[in-house]
């Protein structure tokens, strides 16, 4: 075996055993319904919390070893995150905690003695009454705390020894938002860490952040003038209650045999439901497979 092969394998070793949550090889399937005030330390919050987490990194040394570093703590520029939005792509909606407009109903009229009266042709009497204001239990954009919690997928494959090009979406994570949540853009990041068949780390040029906006459209992610090998997020709508499907996707994808995408979200306002390989890369993803973090 060569010393290639034994180090791809030590990584997957070591990976599995780091990540003992891991859930099975994704095999099921999810029928596409893809259609965030973005926090400026999501990406920070999610790097801090998975100080511990595997990457595929390594150093080959002298001796053929492989060492797998953790990722490190530092700002999101330090760890190849794009920057939050400015404010003013924040979305600019009603105050969700505001009282709904009165409602009216028809309604039978009844006498004092409980019967229902009527009018001289022997009709039930109906009249209008206003209903009151029904109050609301949507938390506000300003008392809103954010969560984050995070999902990967990994997936490692040596058994053709060459590297396998894909491009577009790759990864689905479906979320299931909250109800009564504000209306705002909820921050989806992620962090990729590939590799080449010849155990060379492979960086994306540009990563693009996405996010899931509560309460009104978004524009997509326009990636066409890119020429580089870049990474990118959906940018998704929704409203509250709703599942939401969302992408990970590749452009210009030189090639790779193995990788490693944590995705960090806000689990206050939504829950995972599903991870899956999806478009070309599900055609050779057998060996991929999605969990969490494991709980200490």
């Amino acid at each position: 075996m060569s010393n290639f092969r034994k180090r791809m394998i030590a990584i997957a070793a070591v990976a599995c055993v780091l990540l003992t949550s891991a859930a099975s090889c994704m095999d099921s399937n999810k029928k596409d319904n893809g259609s965030g005030n973005n926090d400026s330390s999501a990406a920070t919050d999610a790097a801090t919390e998975d100080s511990n987490a595997p990457t595929l990194e390594h150093i080959d040394n002298e001796k053929g070893n492989v060492v797998v570093t953790p990722f490190q703590s530092g700002s999101p520029a330090d760890l190849g995150l794009a920057s939050a939005p400015d404010e003013a792509t924040a979305l600019n909606a009603e105050d969700p905690t505001a009282a709904k407009e009165p409602a009216t109903e028809i309604v039978e009229v009844t006498e004092a003695n409980g019967e229902k009266a009527t009018d001289a042709n022997g009709q039930v009497v109906t009249q209008i009454v206003t209903k009151a204001a029904e109050a609301t239990t949507a938390a506000s954009v300003d008392n809103y705390v954010s969560k984050t919690d995070s999902r990967y997928c990994l997936w490692i494959d040596i058994s053709k020894d060459q590297d396998y090009v894909f491009n577009d979406d790759f990864i689905e994570v479906y979320f299931k938002l909250k109800e009564n949540i504000p209306k705002k853009d909820y921050a989806v990041r992620f962090n990729p860490d590939f590799s080449t068949i010849g155990g060379d780390s492979l960086k994306p040029d540009k990563v693009i952040q996405g996010n899931i906006r509560v309460g009104g459209s978004i524009e997509a992610q326009d990636v066409s003038s890119e020429t580089g090998f870049v990474a990118y997020g959906d940018n998704v709508s929704a409203k509250p209650g709703e599942e939401v499907c969302y992408r990970i996707n590749l452009k210009n994808n030189p090639g790779m045999a193995a990788m490693l995408v944590w995705v960090y979200f806000d689990s206050n306002a939504m829950e995972v439901e599903d991870v899956i390989p999806s478009g070309e890369f599900a055609k050779f993803a057998a060996t991929a497979s999605t969990g969490e973090k494991p709980k200490n």
